[in-house]
């Protein structure tokens, strides 16, 4: 290496953009706008390149109203009202005692071409109630949220950090805005952002590297919003159906270096009046997930895209007298995608598991999200969910990916 010129070039540079980068920060401090910037100058590191969609159910997916076991008496027993029957569900073609809800009817398409892969019965150890706490515990892949370790960022952020510390490495469609407007988070921000760009012009360049480094991330930023901006502007989807996963096609299409791309659908807390919320919901998130895939596959991207979606917990399994479901334990995390090893993983739902209050969990959540980063991402998962104090079972019984 040493009588390689590339190479001295390639560390030179390193060092000096971490020389910045610290500079960056330590300027950043008591300004939340220039902390931002100063995270963002940072350079790609490897992997394989493919894309990793995290789609949040937000509120406690009920699992077996999406994976139903219409066949076993206890299910049909336990939910008089909400109980899925033969005709409400599509029998999966390799154990027709479940079957997938005619409401996710392109999800059991994919499954039926082996590319979804159910994972049934995650959660963590000791779970609890509330969508609060559960909701942090998988943002931050940690089961202890008062030790500290682990929570000062979600694990998909520690995961840039460490392996392709990109500014737009990470995209999460509640944080970031209207993709065709990119430059600044929304309309909110614009005159914060404005009023900053002022003050570092009264830096101007070449006064010290520090200073030359902030100036450095700020065209950064503005050349990649142009760029996206210029991307985006014509990308017209190929259907009627819009909303989140639409926006999620929107960074795909931009080419910015992007890994991971977070959606979040709300509304999966059914208390009451479950089978009209689900009537909403699962087409809904249904439709435009199909939507989606038809936009990737337009654009090329489909093949090397994977989609997980998890939702905090499940939900009790007998029915509540709205009727509805309460809040319960394990749940179904479901993968999309050309290379997934289509099929049921985990633990299959028996008639013991139904009896119990809530569905147990026999796989833990880190697994699966381990599973996609390194076997997906092609990274190692394990500096992003063990450290002091947090330790689980990485195991879920069979590959997810082939």
């Amino acid at each position: 290496m040493t009588g390689c010129n590339e190479c001295k070039k390639l560390l030179s540079r390193r060092a000096f953009l971490r020389k910045s980068a610290a500079g960056a920060g330590a300027v950043a401090v008591g300004d939340g706008l220039l902390g931002s910037v100063a995270a963002t100058y940072a350079q790609s590191a490897g992997g394989t390149g493919n894309l990793l969609v995290l789609c949040e159910l937000a509120g406690g997916l009920d699992s077996l109203s999406f994976l139903a076991p219409f066949r076993n008496s206890r299910y049909t027993s336990k939910r008089p009202d909400l109980a899925l029957t033969a005709d409400e569900v599509v029998p999966l073609h390799n154990n027709d005692a479940y079957g997938i809800n005619r409401q996710f009817q392109f999800l059991s398409d994919l499954y039926a071409q082996g590319q979804l892969a159910i994972v049934q019965q995650c959660a963590y150890p000791n779970g609890n109630g509330s969508h609060f706490e559960s909701q942090e515990i998988y943002r931050y892949g940690v089961r202890n949220l008062s030790g500290g370790a682990g929570t000062n960022a979600s694990w998909f952020e520690r995961l840039r950090k460490m392996y392709f510390d990109e500014p737009f490495g990470v995209l999460d469609t509640a944080q970031v805005g209207d993709p065709s407007r990119y430059g600044y988070p929304d309309n909110t921000y614009r005159g914060a952002a404005q009023d900053a760009f002022a003050r570092l012009a009264a830096l101007k360049t070449g006064s010290t590297p520090i200073k030359q480094g902030i100036l450095d991330t700020y065209r950064r930023i503005n050349e990649r919003g142009a760029d996206l901006r210029t991307r985006t502007e014509s990308f017209q989807s190929t259907g009627a159906a819009r909303g989140e996963f639409y926006r999620a096609a929107q960074y795909a299409s931009a080419d910015l270096g992007t890994q991971i791309v977070k959606v979040r659908y709300d509304g999966f807390d059914t208390h009451g009046s479950q089978r009209e919320m689900n009537a909403d919901l699962f087409p809904r998130v249904n439709n435009e997930f199909q939507q989606f895939v038809a936009d990737l596959q337009n654009m090329g991207v489909w093949e090397r895209t994977c989609v997980v979606f998890y939702s905090e917990f499940g939900r009790r399994n007998e029915q509540n007298g709205s009727p509805g479901t309460d809040h319960g334990h394990g749940g179904h995390m479901f993968l999309a995608g050309p290379r997934v090893n289509g099929g049921l993983h985990g633990q299959n739902v028996s008639s013991a598991d139904i009896a119990a209050d809530s569905l147990p969990y026999y796989v833990d959540f880190r697994a699966v999200f381990s599973s996609a980063i390194r076997d997906w991402l092609g990274f190692d998962p394990r500096p992003i969910f063990q450290f002091e104090g947090e330790t689980y079972d990485e195991q879920i019984g069979s590959s997810l990916f082939r």
